[in-house]
């Protein structure tokens, strides 16, 4: 499994302006660190064994996916709309 090719395709998913800053894997998780817009890093850690799984289950994916989509949230910062 490569973990970190997962996780940069997901967060490229539901986060466009958040970068990867750093996996760090250990026995039974991930250590993620998330940078984005607000020059904050954020990390959030994900069990390895539902990682291993969201490569062929897509219920595992859609659980990575909210998880990253929610550190994202915290570095990147919302685009005021023109809509007045």
């Amino acid at each position: 499994m490569d973990a970190r090719r997962l996780i940069e395709s997901l967060v490229t998913e539901v986060a466009p302006n958040a970068t990867v800053a750093g996996v760090e894997e250990h026995d039974a998780r991930c250590r993620i660190t998330l940078a984005g817009t607000t020059g904050l890093l954020v990390g959030c850690d994900i069990p390895r064994e539902v990682l291993e799984r969201a490569e062929e289950d897509g219920t595992d994916r859609a659980r990575v996916a909210a998880a990253l989509k929610r550190c994202a949230d915290d570095v990147v910062a919302p685009l005021p709309d023109a809509r007045g």
